[in-house]
Parts: C-alpha cells; structure tokens; sequence
C-alpha cells in the first residue's frame, strides 16, 4: 500500500474498534449484545493505538519500541485486576486483528504487500505477549491477595475483633467511618454471572480510585459493587478534617465515574470504638436519602433516635399507614409540619384554600385518632412520618 493508504488506514481505526466491540460484546456470554460504556472508552482507545503501532511499523520497517507496548501492559494489568477471563482477553485482541486485516485487503484491492500479513502477525504475537503476562501477574499477584487482606483488615476491626499491628499497614490511633452506598449501574445486570461479577468489580475498583485520589492518609478500604465502609485516619479529639474531606471526595467521585454515590460518616476516637462507630454510619446511611450527601447524627438526630425497634415501632408505623390510601391527606400533613403548622403557609404551597387545610386534618385526626392541631397528635404523627420515611 502507498503511503496516503496508511493515512486512509489510520482515518478508519475509529470505525474499525466499532466494529470490534461490537462483535466482541456479540460474542461474550458476559454482555449478551449490551455495550457498557467502559467498553467504548477503553477498548476502542486499545484498538485505535494497536493500529497506529502495526501502521508505524510496516511503513518504518522497523520493530515495535517497549514504550509502545506500555499500554497493552497496562490494560492487562486492569483487566486482570477486574478477573476477566484471560481467553476473553486474548479472543477481543484476535478480533481486532481481524478488522485491521479486513481494512488492508479493501485498501489494497485484495492484493496487499506480502511483508503486511508478516509485521502483522509479528505486532498480534508481541502484543498478546505482553499484555496476557501483564494479565497473569496481575490475576495472580500479592496486590489482590493485599487488597482482600485489607477487607479482612477492615471487617475485623468493625466486628471489634483484637488485630495485631499489620506488618505492611500502620494503623491510625483513630478513624473516620465512612459508610457508602453505590446506585446500580445498567452494567451490573448485563449478561452471565460472570459479566455481572466483572462489571460490579470494575465499578468497585473505579470508584475505589477515585476516592482514594482525594482523600489523604492510608485509608482502608472494604467495598463491594453495592457499597461498603472507608476507614479514614483521623485525629482522636475530632473527625471534622476526615468529614470534610469526604463530603469534598463524594461527589467529586460521582462527577468522575457516573456512579451516584450516598454516604454516612461516624467518628472512632480509637480502635475500640470502630465497631459502635460503624454500627452508626450505617444505620445513618439508611436514612440518608439524598445522593452526594455524606451524613452526620446532627443531619438526622430524630430519625436516628426513632430508628430504634420498640414495642411501640409498629404501632407508630401504623399511624401513617392508616393515610395510606388518601396521599392528598400525607402530603398534607408533611407540608403542615415543612411549614411549621402554618395552615395559611400550608394551603398556599399545596394550592388549596385553608378551610381545606383544616378539613385534610380533621380527617388525619379521625383516621389515626393523633390530631396535628395539639402537640401530642404532632408528636405522634411526627414519630410516625420519621419512620415511613
């Protein structure tokens, strides 16, 4: 091929790593057809640089340079990381061959150079060589056997079970809990168990990443594709340095990797306290309903204190049941106490006349036996709206 073919060559690599993910998503039993969106961003940068690097190479005639086999390095590392399959791994490199051959005989009328087909071969053999050993050591590597240690690490100190000083961790004398919950991602229900346990590996790692970049210290870490708990090192006497760098660390995340993340932060003054500190977080992380919040006990000190079983939590549950089938009349009352018990306020932001405001809660107070116009009824009806949530 001349050498305004190779420019036409390169000008095609875009479409040329569609095509290939689109077979590869195909033909694995982990994505049955659906596309996730690391696939456009990683896979289709690893085909276009494949292509560039045989392209360079047929027109120099000269041997591929170890910095250009940097990023196949690296790409296998993460695969391997995230538990792909080696065979999966080696079976999208193979596609992409295939498409990059497809091109050269359309360019060439069928008749390309006899050297292409070898520098070819040649650039998939140096290629795979790298990244699937790059693949393996990193699927079989101490790091993951550390990381699943600092799972370890991180739930024995929540049960409060005794930890002797890790040789390759030094624990802080006090930390910041950070409970965390992550949305679903469209990934995590595609294809076998297999695609979904990749996908949910992937986000996790991801999302690990990126709030480790923003928060400072040797945070430990025990997360799943769902969520779960960041120890931050914090100082004994206060966890506001931790909170605030969290509340800073979440959203940001959000914004970096499009997983809408929910969080809860309780302070330990010691190791000790870990476990009732964990205990907190997560039950605050229950009751915080808004995504890229980090909540505190101050956030939801009456939800908190309800959120307690008792012999009385059902029947105060109840009371807000007993609305369940008129929505105009919880609505009412939710607005009622927004406004602190401002009938006038209330009819106002619902559009209705006050005489309708006093005819709702005369009905709130005839179905639940609380009337909200005396300070009992709103205790009640309180506690009860606190625990419907």
């Amino acid at each position: 091929m001349s050498q305004l073919s190779w420019r036409s060559f390169e000008h095609r690599l875009p479409k040329m790593g569609e095509r290939t993910i689109r077979r590869y998503v195909e033909t694995s039993p982990h994505y049955r057809g659906q596309v996730p969106a690391h696939l456009h961003l990683h896979m289709a940068h690893t085909c276009r640089e494949f292509g560039r690097m045989f392209a360079r190479a047929v027109r120099e005639h000269d041997e591929l340079r170890e910095d250009e086999l940097e990023l196949f390095r690296r790409r296998g590392r993460e695969r391997g990381a995230e538990g792909l399959p080696v065979s999966e791994f080696v079976h999208a490199y193979l596609l992409a061959a295939e498409e990059m051959w497809a091109e050269i005989q359309d360019l060439s009328d069928g008749s390309p150079p006899g050297e292409t087909t070898a520098v070819l071969l040649k650039c998939l053999h140096q290629v795979l060589n790298a990244a699937v050993q790059a693949h393996q050591k990193e699927f079989q590597t101490a790091d993951h056997e550390q990381r699943e240690a600092a799972r370890a690490l991180v739930r024995r100190l929540a049960a409060g079970e005794f930890v002797p000083e890790p040789a390759d961790v030094r624990l802080a004398s006090a930390y910041g809990v950070l409970a965390l919950r992550f949305a679903a991602d469209p990934a995590d229900s595609v294809g076998d168990a297999v695609g979904r346990h990749l996908a949910g590996q992937r986000k996790a790692r991801l999302l690990l990443q990126h709030l480790r970049r923003e928060l400072s210290g040797d945070v430990l870490a025990a997360l799943d594709p769902d969520g779960g708990l960041l120890l931050l090192p914090a100082a004994s006497d206060s966890g506001e340095a931790a909170l605030i760098e969290a509340r800073q660390a979440v959203p940001r995340a959000h914004q970096t990797t499009g997983v809408e993340i929910t969080g809860a932060f309780a302070h330990a003054a010691d190791l000790s306290e870990i476990p009732a500190a964990v205990a907190e977080a997560e039950r605050l992380l229950r009751l915080n309903a808004v995504a890229d919040t980090v909540a505190v006990l101050a956030d939801h000190l009456f939800e908190y204190q309800l959120n307690h079983d008792s012999a009385a939590t059902p029947q105060l549950r109840a009371l807000a049941e007993r609305l369940g089938g008129e929505p105009d009349l919880t609505t009412t009352l939710r607005t009622y106490f927004e406004t602190d018990f401002n009938r006038r306020e209330t009819a106002r932001k619902l559009h209705v006349h006050p005489n309708t405001v006093d005819n709702r809660l005369s009905r709130i107070a005839n179905l639940t036996g609380a009337d909200p116009r005396t300070a009992k009824g709103l205790l009640l009806l309180g506690a009860s709206l606190g625990l419907a949530g």
